[in-house]
């Protein structure tokens, strides 16, 4: 890496940190901190729903797919969008409303709503330590990326610096600093992807024909892939949209159902087909 390469990662870091020591000075109240004041739009919300989904760990994932598979990898993310369209239309209506009529914070609290007290710590404790592996996972996917391309970077510090960096920004900057950040990566990795990344990598190999020459047919077909396989997505995935804590979050964040429905949809097609294909295509 050049020296600017160096300083463009510092600035980047420093700009995370950045905006949540800004949204620190902004919270006014738990509201804030917790659930961003419930004033967020659809756009914003939406971004940071996908991005949290389809984030370093699911973009490895995305890559091990092309290599396998081709462009029938795609059909994974599919079920992303199933997921998230499904549950805008039975789920947010619901949630939207018992989390601004008793102004939930947290995921945990439907189940208290529901059931009692007991419940809801239980539903608080399988999430955290769901979320442990799940977090960890995208920590260890900007690690290794880091490592990989700062010379003499340990893999170790990297996981330090990283897993620092993203704690501080959220526990000073709360829910707002968090869809902030995200929405900021999305568009950094989308017009990364668009302008840089295919661009590139396409004209490197030699352009479609080359490509048709290298890979074997069923890589650029969207029928390399068992029913048994969609299967085991659908299983996976789509429930991951009715149960993740920090969905539910996104949702009560949300100035209205309306807006909350409008962020899912979203969400869902920047799933399927965008990051989709565009991740699957760069790696094959």
């Amino acid at each position: 890496m050049h020296a600017i390469d160096y300083l463009i990662f510092v600035i980047y870091m420093l700009a995370m940190l950045g905006v949540g020591f800004y949204f620190y000075r902004k919270n006014t109240s738990s509201e804030d901190f917790y659930v961003s004041g419930r004033s967020m739009s659809s756009w914003h919300i939406g971004l940071s729903v996908v991005a949290t989904d389809v984030g370093g760990g699911f973009s490895i994932g995305l890559g091990g797919l092309g290599f396998t598979m081709g462009l029938s990898g795609s059909w994974m993310l599919f079920t992303g969008l199933i997921g998230a369209w499904l549950s805008a239309v039975l789920l947010i209506p619901k949630v939207s409303r018992l989390g601004h009529l008793h102004k939930f914070f947290t995921f945990p609290q439907i189940f208290s709503h529901f059931y009692n007290a007991r419940v809801g710590l239980l539903a608080g404790i399988i999430s955290a330590i769901g979320y442990v592996g799940f977090t960890s996972s995208q920590v260890l996917a900007g690690a290794k990326l880091a490592s990989a391309t700062i010379e003499g970077l340990d893999l170790q510090w990297a996981l330090i610096i990283m897993g620092a960096i993203a704690v501080i920004y959220t526990s000073v900057g709360g829910l707002k600093a968090v869809i902030y950040t995200d929405t900021i990566q999305w568009i950094i990795l989308i017009a990364g992807l668009v302008f840089i990344g295919i661009p590139i990598a396409y004209h490197a190999v030699g352009g479609m024909e080359a490509i048709k020459t290298t890979l074997a047919p069923e890589y650029l077909s969207l029928k390399n892939v068992s029913w048994l396989q969609l299967l085991n997505w659908s299983v996976t995935i789509i429930p991951i949209w009715f149960i993740g804590m920090t969905l539910y979050q996104r949702i009560y964040a949300c100035k209205s159902e309306k807006e909350a429905k409008k962020a899912w949809f979203i969400a869902g097609l920047f799933e399927w087909p965008i990051m989709a294909f565009m991740g699957l295509y760069w790696e094959c």
